[in-house]
């Protein structure tokens, strides 16, 4: 699966959204790995929460064309970086500028055959998290899992009957 072409980001948006770093680059190479059982699902609607530059939905997008992609960020500078990464790399996102899946309940009950999600997993004081800047991109609360767990909590909800979450833990995370 490629890698979508951010040439379009310049350091100044780096300062501002989260740069793509190894965690997101091992969420791509499983993704590529999980293709084919993607496409078997016959998937209409992908959700990813905290899209960050746009990196992992675009690149999805481009393997998946006939689904619907929504990805949220409470950061807005993030929101536009994930929209210019997508036309960047002639596909089509819907964007949204919320935090997780806040607000989408309703739409998205039962629906989402693939929820994404490579969340703020830095354990930090509880005071650090939920902020709308570039610190909300690795500031995740008590064991990094504020954001985690929230997603995790709305899978039941969200997810279709074949749907399918690919979240990024952390190993400090101690999920449960």
């Amino acid at each position: 699966m490629p890698t979508p072409d951010l040439s379009h980001l310049t350091e100044s948006d780096y300062d501002q959204v989260y740069e793509p770093a190894e965690d997101s680059f091992l969420l791509l190479d499983a993704l590529e790995q999980e293709l084919p059982h993607l496409r078997s699902l016959n998937p209409t609607l992908a959700v990813e929460v905290g899209g960050g530059s746009g990196i992992i939905s675009t690149a999805l997008s481009l393997q998946l064309p006939h689904t619907y992609f929504i990805v949220t960020d409470v950061n807005k500078t993030a929101c536009r970086a994930i929209q210019a990464t997508a036309l960047h790399n002639n596909t089509n996102l819907e964007v949204l500028n919320t935090r997780t899946l806040n607000h989408l309940s309703e739409r998205l009950k039962t629906s989402v055959d693939i929820l994404l999600c490579n969340p703020p997993y830095v354990a930090t004081e509880q005071s650090e998290a939920g902020h709308e800047d570039i610190s909300a991109a690795w500031a995740g609360g008590d064991l990094g899992m504020n954001v985690t767990k929230e997603i995790i909590d709305s899978l039941t909800d969200v997810l279709s009957d074949s749907g399918v979450a690919y979240i990024v833990l952390e190993q400090c995370n101690k999920p449960e």
